[in-house]
């Protein structure tokens, strides 16, 4: 796959995470008002959000570490000489490519779990499978991690740019 394909699948995760967070507000709306227009709930909202709060957030992440919006400072990396700098940021990138694939290796079994069983959310007439939720988190993580590892092969190759990104807004 190509670098502008991989970038193509983080953008069009975020987009999705965006059209997500629209349904929620919807849902949310509709649950506040069928409170206290009918006094009457919307059946399930509870796990709806509890469980796209996750995805969402999951959703966003390998945009936010292509375009270097994750949270970092500079005060130490900016009195560093370049070489020194790009060594910071190796080691950044080799922690985050640990984190995420922790992440995605240690949500696997946990995932294979929730489809064997049909583990669920929610009680009575309302309930959530929570394992699309649960397989999300294991490819979004390996999706980070591998953009993590990505963005420091850039690098040494001095194919990132001077904002270390490698999608700009």
């Amino acid at each position: 796959m190509k670098t502008a394909q991989i970038l193509n699948v983080a953008k069009s995760m975020h987009i999705l995470s965006s059209v997500w967070v629209f349904i929620l507000a919807a849902v949310i709306l509709v649950d506040v008002f069928g409170r206290i227009v009918f006094l009457q709930p919307l059946p399930g909202t509870k796990e709806i959000l509890q469980n796209s709060v996750i995805a969402v957030t999951f959703l966003q992440v390998p945009l936010a570490i292509y375009s270097g919006s994750m949270l970092r400072t500079t005060l130490i990396s900016d009195l560093m000489p370049p070489f020194v700098k790009k060594l910071l940021r190796t080691i950044a990138y080799i922690t985050g490519f640990a984190l995420f694939a922790a992440i995605a290796y240690a949500s696997f079994p946990e995932a294979i779990d929730a489809y064997r069983i049909s583990e669920y959310e929610g009680e009575g007439s309302f309930r959530i499978y929570t394992w699309p939720i649960r397989f999300l988190i294991v490819i979004t993580g390996a999706f980070a991690a591998f953009a993590y590892l990505t963005l420091m092969v850039a690098d040494w190759r001095g194919a990132l740019p001077e904002n270390e990104a490698l999608i700009n807004y």
